[in-house]
């Protein structure tokens, strides 16, 4: 498997991001349908607390090992490690929830579900850690096809299955668990076996250093981020469990219905924040090459991930009963507030990737608590019943959380790097305003003339005015870039020549 090149790279996994994405939407469509609505609010939950102790058990290590691997493709030692570390975490884990669970410690944390549904959820986001650590050594190793395509067929082979399950009346939780995991393991099993197949081929030499030397290696990189993740991630189990515990469990299905879409269009900008970190690490000591792909990468996403969270945002009630069906029309709201998160969240995912890869984990870290910080302050403001907020802000309060917190930190993160880099943060900051601006006023303006031509609410005519008002709001923002190419990073000369150099690709 040869190297293939930046482009190329972001290329391979955009289109195969977007095919998962839609493949996803199959699974999203069925699963509301197959569960009920407190059914899906566990699943929500369990996703999302799970997610969290994954990744704070892990304690950053995989950042490091993300790394010192795109520094390092010829040390497979450094796979091994990983692996070995991992795999002592995932047992601790299991062993950690059962006896939680088996002594009654729990409490109302998992209430209404049995200790195999617990187990399982905890066996499917340990799984989804793993494959998007397997899928990080091949982006580390700038190998892109491979990984994508076996991404490809896992989500195929989920979709089949569970549609299968929906038409036999067996899809439950315990089935979606089981069918998600099992053939997940199946897909890492044959990523790492290929990937050190490879290297081991490529590499005759191989390097293996001590277990002492890479304790000592991942201690140095990652003890300044462990209190942030450790109160990252504490935080936002507080946070679900908060929902889980002042709210319903139909709070957490539509903060979970919102979240989904949040997940759909992060498969467009999280691939490129991935690959980035290789790209920064390889460049860190050329300044000039350095400052370029950063704005660049910072531009690109606020940019692309404005056109998809606005529209989204704008005609959330439009787009959910689609999706979702009627059961979830009351998350609109929270829909919209996720959207506009997904911006700043986009945004932060470059910052963060720019800090792995010049391994500024001290200033990572600070800004990190200081999100933290205000976590604390917007869980006692919306989630727990206060003189301000008698009842819980549920879903919307969750939400509102995650909006405020990560606005502040992905702003402070962009700012820090633009002034070390000796860049103007004025003009990244007018540009991004500028993106949520436009994109904006055209989706607003698109829904009111949709709305006049097909005053109906049903969902034959929701449809049409989001095919109708996408394509034109489409339009809009690929006549805005190609008009001004500056907003996104390229000039027209630079744009020209991809379109170009694509077409004689194709050709």
């Amino acid at each position: 498997m040869k190297q293939d090149e930046f482009r190329y790279r972001y290329i391979v996994k955009v289109g195969s991001s977007i095919a998962i994405a839609l493949l996803n939407m199959i699974i999203q469509f069925i699963l509301p349908r197959a569960l009920s609505v407190e059914e899906y609010g566990y699943y929500t939950y369990n996703l999302n607390v799970f997610t969290s102790v994954v990744m704070l058990a892990n304690l950053s290590t995989s950042n490091a090992f993300i790394a010192k691997y795109s520094k390092r493709n010829q040390e497979i030692g450094l796979i091994y490690f990983y692996l070995k570390f991992f795999a002592i975490v995932a047992l601790g884990l299991n062993i950690a929830v059962f006896i939680f669970f088996k002594c009654g410690i729990s409490g109302n944390a998992f209430a209404g579900q049995t200790i195999e549904i617990v187990l399982l959820g905890l066996e499917a986001s340990i799984m989804s850690k793993l494959l998007t650590d397997c899928i990080s050594i091949y982006d580390a190793a700038a190998i892109s096809r491979f990984p994508a395509i076996l991404q490809i067929i896992l989500k195929m082979t989920v979709s089949v299955v569970i549609v299968l399950g929906y038409f036999a009346n067996r899809l439950d939780l315990t089935f979606f668990y089981i069918t998600q995991t099992s053939i997940t393991f199946l897909i890492i099993v044959i990523l790492l076996y290929a990937i050190i197949m490879e290297q081991k081929r490529v590499y005759q030499d191989k390097i293996v250093h001590s277990t002492k030397e890479y304790i000592r290696e991942f201690y140095v990189f990652c003890k300044p981020l462990v209190l942030a993740i450790i109160v990252a991630q504490i935080f936002t189990i507080i946070m679900n469990w908060a929902l889980m515990k002042w709210a319903v469990a139909v709070e957490q299905a539509m903060f979970g219905a919102a979240w989904q879409l949040n997940t759909l269009v992060a498969y467009v900008f999280s691939p490129y924040a991935e690959l980035s970190k290789r790209e920064f690490a390889i460049v860190s000591s050329q300044k000039k090459i350095l400052k370029i792909k950063v704005d660049q990468a910072m531009k690109l996403m606020v940019w692309l991930t404005s056109y998809f969270a606005i529209f989204i945002a704008v005609n959330a009630d439009w787009i959910l009963p689609i999706i979702y069906g009627n059961k979830y029309n009351d998350a609109k709201i929270v829909t919209g507030i996720i959207m506009v998160y997904t911006i700043y969240q986009a945004w932060g995912q470059i910052a963060g990737a720019y800090m792995i890869a010049l391994e500024k984990t001290k200033v990572n870290a600070v800004i990190s608590i200081l999100g933290q910080a205000m976590n604390l302050i917007f869980v006692i403001l919306f989630q727990i019943p206060n003189v301000f907020f008698p009842n819980s802000l549920g879903a919307m309060g969750i939400a509102l959380n995650y909006l405020l917190a990560n606005m502040v930190t992905s702003c402070v993160s962009v700012i820090y790097i633009y002034i070390s880099l000796e860049m103007s943060s004025r003009k990244i900051i007018l540009n991004h305003l500028a993106s949520i601006a436009l994109c904006s006023i055209s989706a607003i303006l698109l829904r009111y003339m949709c709305n006049a031509l097909f005053f109906e609410n049903a969902l034959l005519y929701f449809i049409v005015k989001i095919l109708i008002s996408g394509l034109i709001y489409t339009c809009i923002f690929l006549a805005t870039i190609f008009i001004k190419p500056e907003l996104i990073g390229v000039n027209k000369i630079t744009l020209t020549s991809i379109f170009k150099s694509n077409k004689i690709n194709r050709n």
